[in-house]
């Protein structure tokens, strides 16, 4: 007969972990196993956030199985049924089914090579609607949890598995609520049992709290952090004050609203430390484990406070008009304009520089290969390794021209060369195509260009990559919102 835990149940994680008399604890899965392992009591870990039951089975469960280690270990699962569940955007239209046939493999999977397997659920209510994204066409989206977690009940039960959910009740800050992660509950998820129940003796405490008329056990602080929006702004700062206020250095830079290459490592330091996934971007994840962390020290955050706008020491380049291009692109027409705005900045419009700006003529009559391996070789995978009229690192170089199909041992680093691979770019990051038929905006393709060329603004005015090393935008937004304006209506 299958080990079952109903929905509801109050059993504890770390019950379940205690009665499999063993202390080999794996969680597997996706962001929301990501968050439970940061919350401690675990061997190691198996997770990649953002993936579907079919990859978690692919590229988690089967090799965690090769390396030998489910045999006799408790394995808690959350198997990506998140992002298999049925997605639908504002208008209705189901642009995801639901896919949770691979569930019953993985835990099949894990109890044949010996393991005990802890099924965690998901929220069990359509969440609040989300970001638009490429992947909805620029739409507003939600997933729909409806009976989700009936069916994942039922395949635990099934497999002899246990089964631990739903998550929204495990979540009570919401401040980062999305519905899909329990932010602020990852500890509360491992320690107390199904549905958010409390054990026995926090319940006692709240009904004594509430006689008492004690205040509801809410963070003793009311500073929270918000999740930023990008790169520069008051809540990178604020980022950055609870950064220093833990003890971590951001640089010679101090709090100034920039995530740069300090704030970043700092970050990747925290991470660790939470044991979220280490990117050193401080996305809603990491923000909710530092929140819940900095609900546990009173004492550091009762002593911060929210930045202001000058706080924000970021500004972009006001100097016009642009200067000279020293050589205009081999490319004629609209797409030979657009790479001189891209060449301004970022080179001067010449097709030899390299170390930081230096003329360096023999690179053009180099194979791609070979300029690679001075690359590597003369810049030492630093700033001053970027190359040509566009400035390419060496790894960007050597995945497009792969992706162009050219032959690094034959095809040389000369002008013509250098504006193909800048055209393809644009074409294949930026939507050149769409923009030129009018179909993408002028401020969207900007963006676009912006992400990839650290020199040009995004329509904020700033580099998109400012603060990382030497970066700022070239250009002001405003002139170069208008020169391609002008480029696209001429």
């Amino acid at each position: 007969m299958a080990a079952h835990y109903p929905i509801g149940h109050n059993m504890k994680i770390l019950e379940i972990i205690l009665e499999s008399d063993n202390k080999n604890v794996y969680v597997i899965g996706d962001s929301i196993a990501n968050g439970i392992a940061g919350a401690g009591h675990v061997t190691t870990q198996y997770t990649d956030p953002g993936k579907n039951t079919s990859f978690v089975l692919q590229n988690l469960v089967k090799p965690f199985i090769k390396s030998g280690k489910a045999n006799g270990a408790t394995v808690i699962l959350s198997s990506g049924a998140a992002n298999s569940s049925k997605v639908q955007t504002d208008d209705g239209t189901v642009i995801q089914q639901e896919n949770f046939g691979p569930i019953s493999s993985q835990i099949r999977l894990l109890k044949d090579a010996g393991a005990k397997v802890v099924l965690v659920g998901v929220a069990s209510k359509q969440t609040p609607p989300q970001k638009p994204t490429q992947f909805t066409k620029g739409k507003s989206w939600v997933v729909n949890y409806t009976g989700v977690n009936q069916q994942l009940d039922s395949i635990a039960s099934a497999n002899g598995a246990k089964f631990l959910g739903p998550l929204e009740d495990f979540d009570n800050s919401i401040s980062q609520h999305d519905g899909i992660h329990p932010f602020n509950g990852y500890s509360k998820l491992f320690q107390a049992g199904a549905s958010g129940a409390a054990s026995s003796v926090d319940s006692k405490s709240s009904k004594d709290d509430k006689k008492q008329g004690a205040s509801p056990s809410k963070s003793s602080s009311s500073f929270e952090i918000a999740v930023p929006s990008g790169r520069v702004g008051t809540e990178v700062a604020d980022i950055q004050k609870t950064l220093v206020a833990l003890g971590y250095d951001i640089g010679p830079n101090g709090v100034d609203g920039v995530r740069g290459p300090y704030t970043s490592a700092a970050v990747k330091k925290l991470q660790a430390r939470l044991g979220v996934d280490v990117d050193g971007d401080p996305g809603p994840e990491t923000v909710g484990a530092l929140n819940k962390l900095l609900a546990s020290k009173p004492d550091i955050a009762s002593g911060l406070t929210h930045a202001e706008k000058s706080d924000v020491k970021a500004r972009a380049v006001t100097n016009t008009p642009m200067a000279a291009l020293s050589q205009d692109a081999v490319t004629t027409g609209k797409v030979g304009k657009v790479l001189d705005l891209i060449a301004k900045p970022e080179s001067g419009g010449a097709y030899d520089v390299m170390q930081g700006g230096k003329r360096v003529p023999q690179i053009l009559d180099m194979t791609l290969a070979e300029l690679y391996k001075y690359q590597k070789r003369g810049g030492a995978g630093g700033e001053t390794a970027a190359a040509g009229r566009y400035q390419y690192m060496p790894g960007t170089l050597l995945d497009y021209a792969k992706r162009m199909g050219v032959d690094m041992n034959q095809q040389k680093f000369d002008p013509k060369f250098q504006d193909q691979l800048a055209i393809y770019t644009m074409r294949f990051q930026c939507k050149l195509d769409g923009w030129l038929d009018g179909k993408v905006s002028d401020g969207e393709f900007l963006n676009k260009l912006s992400n990839v060329w650290a020199g040009l603004p995004n329509t904020t005015g700033l580099s998109t990559y400012q603060g990382v090393g030497s970066n700022r935008a070239g250009v002001k937004a405003d002139l170069a919102l208008t020169t391609l304006k002008d480029i696209r209506t001429a």
